[in-house]
């Protein structure tokens, strides 16, 4: 740490995320150390800068003041970082930097910790309009599966950038990102000047198919002004944890992913155990209405339920058009003998195919992981 002025809010919280563009830069990847350190000394490190939350209208970048730079952060002894500042002028206004982690094993759950400083200039006690340019600007923090991108969905008059994420709004985070604090200064050791607070946080995030994950650190503002700060010595570690199981409903939102989300209306959905409000509604019934997925009868789908190994080769089975299988396959794995009868052709398949590679015995009944589903699934990527 170049020179650390104040210690803020370190907030440790878990998040269980399963289905969550950089320059060319010198750093190392997830294999080569299970920790990265950006400490801007030598360039930007591939950080990307990101706006959201403002009106889709001509100059409205030069209106919101939008800056964001690499250089000097006027913290004395702090050396290099990354600036960001924008104006807000609609109650709410989300910017910060966003940065792609690779070389992740696709579909292992990690548990990550970040680390961070943020050097602010608003002194404690201060108000405005909108509310309080220190407690009104709320900083979040999030590391996701999913690109994080800033856009809009349907161009036209009085249409927002939005993020494509859950980020929460304000105060309250969202599913993909958790306020950590706000941009009050710990210490008022020099009014009117920055002065750095630390920031901590921790996530349990499965890496996408690509073996990527994507870091995001932000603030998300109620104060209908200007606010500017800097970001330094980032540092991100991940060590190996529990592989979480597959929910049926996780496993149709993961295809539902893989084949760019195709739309489905949850209205349509004939599971009675769905509701229209849950939150994998829309891939259940998409998987659903298109024979990738069934139910138990009965109206029943099984949301929460851990998906087996031979329904979820059943589901990539089917979404490959059920193709020809070779059912000696399976005289060379033990354990083939448990299959279901309506999962021979599917599993045969899927082993034939590399889709699925069993051990040298194979349980398909057991709980399919996210990374085995992920893998399987990310096979469909391959070959498409």
């Amino acid at each position: 740490m170049k020179k650390i002025v104040s210690l803020g809010l370190a907030v440790l919280l878990v998040i269980n995320a399963v289905m969550l563009t950089a320059g060319a830069v010198a750093e190392p990847t997830a294999s080569d150390s299970n920790t990265l350190k950006f400490d801007f000394t030598n360039d930007d490190s591939g950080f990307v800068p990101i706006f959201a939350d403002y009106p889709d209208t001509e100059g409205v970048e030069d209106f919101y003041e939008f800056q964001h730079s690499y250089g000097e952060v006027p913290v004395p002894g702090a050396g290099k970082g990354l600036f960001i500042s924008g104006n807000n002028h609609s109650d709410d206004l989300f910017m910060g930097y966003v940065k792609k982690l690779e070389g992740f094993a696709p579909g292992r759950t990690y548990h990550f910790s970040v680390n961070w400083y943020l050097a602010t200039n608003v002194d404690g006690g201060l108000i405005g309009v909108g509310g309080s340019p220190g407690a009104s600007v709320f900083v979040k923090c999030g590391v996701t599966t999913m690109e994080p991108r800033a856009s809009v969905l349907e161009p036209g008059a009085g249409e927002h950038f939005r993020m494509n994420i859950d980020t929460g709004a304000q105060a309250n985070g969202g599913k993909d990102m958790v306020v950590v604090g706000d941009m009050t200064k710990a210490e008022n050791n020099h009014p009117g000047e920055y002065e750095f607070k630390e920031f901590q946080a921790e996530f349990e995030v499965a890496s996408n198919t690509r073996g990527e994950v994507y870091l995001i650190i932000a603030t998300d503002s109620g104060f209908e002004a200007t606010t500017s700060y800097y970001l330094d010595d980032i540092v991100v570690s991940w060590k190996d944890t529990v592989q979480p199981t597959a929910t049926r409903a996780q496993g149709a939102q993961m295809l539902f992913h893989a084949a760019d989300r195709a739309n489905a209306n949850p209205k349509d959905c004939k599971f009675q155990d769905v509701a229209i409000d849950h939150p994998n509604a829309e891939a259940i019934t998409w998987a659903q209405c298109n024979g990738y997925m069934g139910g138990y009868g009965n109206g029943r789908f099984g949301p929460d339920d851990s998906m087996t190994v031979e329904q979820a080769m059943v589901m990539v089975y089917r979404f490959f058009g059920s193709p020809a299988a070779d059912l000696s396959v399976l005289d060379k794995v033990e354990g083939s003998n448990r299959i279901s009868p309506w999962a021979k052709n599917a599993m045969a398949w899927a082993i034939a195919s590399e889709i699925f590679k069993p051990a040298k015995m194979i349980f398909p009944q057991s709980p399919i992981t996210v990374e085995e589903l992920t893998y399987s699934i990310g096979q469909i990527v391959v070959a498409t």
